[in-house]
């Protein structure tokens, strides 16, 4: 047998062609083959006869019967087709990235260059150590006719051809209509209009104060809040209002109640792509596209981590029968090594049969593992300042499963005077857990208080509201894929629908769209000063009001066609999608 091996990239290529090239060869002689990302594309309106006109004499909408497909890389398709004519090979081996989109770029080659009827086989990968190459070689699937991998390509072709149809006949429409150049983007429409509604709300705001009586006690000494019968916080709009309430006291305060409750808080979940962005933007300031471009460093090049375009928090049963040897690679690591050498076989045992981290139900949905290590660590040396930011918070994040969970002693004192109540609070770290190995959680202690105690002296406290917060890159994504937060409360069958679908857009694609944004001219990135963060341009202001009610703008239609396309992909819902496309 011989076999063709695509790999997406050059570097990809040169890890997975070693690796086997050092191994007893289980297929059989192997030929590689480096792409360069995508090498095909659909066919542009202006390379269809009907539409190679101005753009305001085309007839809309443009929908292509059937869709082309062309060239996006000339030479390598030429390459591509001549290694096919040299040699005749007994199957394919799609080795493109192991997601909807690595699929995509084959589907499309296949077409363009009528591959259907080569046997094909698809190399799913987790990492790129010789190990997990030669896993994932010994486990290929049949990438026409394996499930994951039929939904996959379904998946792209309804997410490709849906924006194609969205993003080419509403370009032209409303560049035409408003003279004003708009690229309209199925994701990049409602993406923006978060960033407008959030400029428009901070430029709108003004300031305003509310009052809430408080006491503060003598011996000992706290601050506490007035509360109704509930137990919510009372403030006034009118400073007199509170004074009144104030000068009804007697001055003595009487201690209602006092209770003590355990809390104990779990170690956060593994990294997935989206919950490491938004970290690192925090932590260090990078941008989402920087944070990709590092943690794909540390996967593809230093072989550190496991996949990076992953949408999942959790592991399989049969990854997790590797912590051991995984947690020597972390130990590895100076800063983490004495925390390491404190984890016993007890704890693993017990993040092994932890479903918070350990889920084979969750992985499948999302066809890949969170962000761990890969047991490697000869690279370790010679990463980058930037690079070992991202590793150690990688390394850390899966370190800190097998620690115990942070115990707080929280307390809660009601307190009275004339019949009103006032409520104080506090919290006492009993166990640190997995937070030695993170930041010191706050305490502020309450004293022991006794039922009946009595407390004196008063006080005024005052609550000054604050505009929101501007988004950053880093926060964006994070609203990108919780849009439902940003929706009307009454909104509850929506919301469920925005939750389920994740959001919008893809995780491995939305540092790239709000890239583009910045780009285009849409969205300033103000790194400095007073107004730091992303504002809307002039030029995204009118592109946003040029659409106006337009469901294009609304999150809520992207992230339906989102859960329609992610159903595809997991093979839960049948289409009659067409399974070729024309050249």
């Amino acid at each position: 047998m011989r076999y063709l091996y695509l790999a997406e990239k050059p570097s990809a290529m040169k890890s997975v062609k070693a690796a086997y090239n050092a191994s007893n060869k289980p297929l059989g002689d192997i030929d590689f083959f480096a792409l360069a990302g995508h090498i095909c594309r659909l066919c542009e309106p202006k390379e269809y006869e009907d539409w190679d006109v101005k753009w305001a004499d085309r007839k809309l909408p443009m929908i292509p019967n059937p869709f082309r497909v062309g060239i996006l890389t000339d030479n390598k398709v030429k390459d591509l087709k001549e290694q096919l004519k040299k040699v005749k090979y007994d199957a394919i081996i799609v080795g493109t990235d192991s997601d909807v989109e690595g699929n995509g770029i084959y589907d499309l080659i296949e077409t363009y260059l009528g591959l259907q009827n080569y046997k094909t086989y698809r190399f799913f990968e987790s990492d790129l150590t010789p190990a997990g190459i030669m896993k994932s070689m010994n486990n290929l699937t049949d990438y026409h006719t394996n499930p994951r991998d039929v939904g996959m390509t379904q998946s792209f072709r309804i997410r490709s051809r849906l924006d194609w149809l969205i993003g080419f006949n509403m370009t032209v429409a409303y560049t035409v209509k408003s003279g004003f150049l708009m690229k309209v983007g199925r994701v990049k429409a409602p993406t923006l209009k978060l960033v407008y509604d959030n400029c428009k709300a901070i430029d709108e705001f003004s300031s305003k104060t509310a009052y809430q009586p408080a006491i503060v006690t003598e011996n000992p000494e706290v601050t506490a809040y007035m509360i109704d019968d509930e137990g919510k916080a009372v403030s006034y709009a009118d400073k007199n209002e509170a004074q009144k309430v104030l000068t009804t006291l007697s001055g003595e305060a009487e201690v209602l109640s006092f209770e003590k409750t355990t809390k104990k808080t779990q170690p956060d979940q593994l990294y997935k792509l989206t919950d490491i962005q938004v970290e690192a933007g925090s932590k260090y300031g990078y941008t989402p596209e920087k944070t990709l471009e590092l943690i794909q460093s540390l996967y593809e090049r230093h072989k550190l981590i496991s996949y990076p375009r992953t949408d999942g928090r959790y592991v399989s049963t049969e990854k997790s029968k590797d912590f051991a040897r995984l947690l020597k690679a972390v130990e590895a690591m100076p800063s983490l090594s004495a925390a390491v050498k404190t984890v016993t076989p007890e704890a693993i045992a017990a993040a092994q049969g932890n479903k918070r981290f350990v889920n084979d139900v969750e992985v499948q949905k999302s066809s890949h593992d969170a962000l761990i290590p890969t047991g490697d660590t000869a690279a370790l040396a010679n990463l980058s300042m930037d690079e070992m930011h991202i590793c150690e918070m990688i390394f850390k994040r899966f370190l800190a499963i097998f620690f115990p969970p942070l115990e707080e002693e929280k307390t809660k004192a009601v307190l009275t005077d004339n019949n009103i109540k006032f409520s104080c609070t506090g919290s006492k770290v009993v166990n640190p857990g997995f937070t030695v190995l993170t930041s010191k959680p706050k305490e502020a202690p309450l004293p022991d208080f006794k039922k009946g105690q009595e407390l004196k002296e008063t006080s005024l406290h005052e609550i000054v509201s604050k505009p929101p917060a501007r988004f950053t890159q880093a926060t964006l994504i994070k609203a990108m894929e919780n849009v439902q937060k940003y929706m009307a409360a009454d909104e509850t069958e929506l919301k469920k629908a925005l939750k389920k679908a994740g959001g919008i857009g893809q995780p491995s694609s939305r540092a790239a769209i709000i890239s583009e944004l910045v780009s285009t001219g849409y969205i300033d990135d103000v790194k400095s000063g007073k107004g730091k963060g992303l504002h809307i341009t002039d030029s995204g202001k009118r592109y946003i009001e040029n659409l106006g009610s337009s469901s294009i703008v609304s999150p809520e239609l992207s992230a339906q066609w989102e859960v329609y396309m992610n159903e595809v992909s997991a093979c839960e819902m049948k289409t009659n999608l067409s399974g070729k496309l024309s050249v």
